[in-house]
């Protein structure tokens, strides 16, 4: 049996993005079966099999009726789940073997659905259109920018994540927040935006130069570009992800700026800005058809400015698609 009580694997087993707050909630699966446990009055926007209770009810007695006919000798939990919730779960199922289960919500997150594959399409075709048309001028600020961003990608019916807006300098800080810094002509630009449609994320950044780039901005645009290119050409079923890493990091070593390529190549897109898999050194996970991760390799010299380029790849069966 497998308990899902973070909002995030919760949404991933019922289809429904639930924030009940300090209040219990739990997907519970056993073979084919799925129940809910969820407070009463969310219980209208669950269908199927649903246990609800009542404030100032306990939890407990809702979850062992929602748990009646499973197996509960061994139950998986995610990592997630608050200590306040897991004694709630202890309290309905005493006696039983419980063990982590981040590693099931792991693989199975991991590889999508195709309406799951739509839903990161289509959160991908919102944000480009959002960057494309971002109008930007001598002394708008970086917050100016990120917060006309955020309100466009609002209002076209996303959930906006994390928006990094960077001028100048800071394009050389791969995670800082936007700040009053004004754009000025000869400043290098970062802008990096994610948001999720229904629920399921995409993730784009884009750089340039505002106003004629140097020599050394054309340059290491180039290698990124070209680090990119070769991470995606490696993508393919039954590689490592480790190895689409190696891939661009070896471009930019070749070329002189690996010790300014500080993170890594990508990651998975989901529920999760951040998920499965892991496209860093070494990762060993390996890429299989479904899989939908970012490609994003980036040099960062301190204190003149950084180039990160984003793309969000589909691994078909076949070879990659860019989403």
């Amino acid at each position: 049996m497998i308990i899902a009580t973070t909002t995030v694997n919760f949404a991933y087993l019922t289809g429904v993005w639930l924030e009940t707050y300090e209040r219990f909630k739990a997907a519970v699966k056993c073979g084919d079966r799925l129940a809910a446990v969820v407070p009463a009055l969310d219980a209208e926007r669950l269908s199927g099999e649903v246990y609800a209770y009542r404030d100032g009810e306990d939890p407990a007695e809702a979850l062992r009726q929602a748990a009646a006919g499973c197996d509960a000798s061994v139950i998986y939990i995610d990592g997630g789940t608050a200590l306040r919730h897991f004694e709630i779960i202890k309290r309905a199922l005493p006696g039983a073997e419980y063990r982590l289960g981040d590693y099931i919500f792991r693989e199975w997150r991991a590889v999508k659905r195709r309406d799951e594959v739509e839903k990161i399409r289509a959160a991908v075709s919102a944000i480009r259109r959002v960057v494309e048309e971002l109008g930007l001028a001598p002394g708008v600020s970086e917050r100016q920018a990120a917060a006309k961003i955020y309100m466009t990608l609002y209002e076209a019916g996303l959930s906006p994540g994390p928006i990094l807006v960077q001028f100048g300098p800071n394009t050389a800080l791969p995670h800082q927040e936007p700040t009053d810094k004004k754009l000025r002509r000869g400043d290098a630009v970062v802008v990096d935006v994610s948001a999720a449609y229904q629920g399921y994320f995409g993730d784009l950044t884009r750089s340039f130069f505002y106003g004629e780039a140097p020599e050394v901005y054309k340059a290491v645009y180039a290698a990124v570009e070209e680090a990119q290119r070769a991470a995606l050409q490696s993508a393919k079923p039954g590689v490592l992800a480790g190895e689409v890493d190696r891939a661009a990091r070896s471009v930019l070593e070749a070329r002189g700026y690996g010790p300014y390529f500080i993170h890594r190549t990508g990651h998975g897109l989901g529920l999760e800005i951040h998920e499965a898999p892991d496209v860093s050194p070494g990762s060993g996970d390996l890429l299989k058809p479904g899989m939908v991760f970012t490609i994003e390799p980036g040099v960062y010299l301190p204190g003149r400015f950084g180039v990160r380029l984003e793309i969000d790849v589909y691994l078909g069966a076949h070879g990659p698609e860019v989403l």
